[in-house]
């Protein structure tokens, strides 16, 4: 077994990353152009080669749309908080009595997830790391779908918490 103080030497806090998608709308756009293009498939055409079908024309438009949507992608990186502060953190939200997973731990979960997340979360751009502001917090959590929003929860849960409950549970011996 090897001395506690040892860990000390190798440890690099672990971090993960979660793409979120700030559509600003577009996802109105595409339902428009996905009715367009169910229309247009029950379109015969005219038989002539030389011209662009009405498919085709809004295949291309669905096409240009996705370069537009990509622009609202943003990587964010989340790194582990030591114990002691992810403790600290945890204890400023009391459980919810009736979210079985926020009684078992101690805390509201969600709450402290998303206060770890603006803690150290970071925008990764063309490579770099950028830092996020309380109003992009806002936008993040205004315009994210739930789905982005579970995402974040999940990862900073996942690092502070989940793994290494998962790994005393898979290394403990009776």
């Amino acid at each position: 077994m090897s001395k506690i103080s040892d860990a000390s030497k190798a440890h690099t806090p672990r971090t993960s990353d979660v793409t979120i998608c700030l559509d600003a709308g577009l996802a109105d756009e595409r339902n428009g152009l996905m009715a367009e293009l169910a229309a247009a498939q029950k379109i015969k055409g005219d038989g002539r080669l030389t011209r662009k079908s009405a498919v085709d024309k809004v295949r291309e438009q669905i096409a240009e749309l996705e370069d537009r949507e990509r622009e609202h992608l943003h990587t964010l990186r989340f790194t582990k908080l030591s114990g002691l502060a992810w403790a600290d953190l945890a204890a400023l939200y009391p459980p919810r009595q009736n979210v079985p997973f926020d009684v078992s731990l101690g805390y509201n979960h969600h709450a402290a997830a998303v206060h770890a997340a603006k803690v150290n979360g970071v925008e990764i751009r063309d490579g770099e790391t950028i830092a996020l502001d309380d109003d992009d917090w806002k936008t993040i959590l205004e315009i994210g779908a739930g789905w982005d929003v579970d995402n974040i929860v999940t990862t900073v849960l996942d690092l502070n918490v989940l793994q290494a409950s998962r790994a005393i549970g898979r290394l403990k011996k009776d």
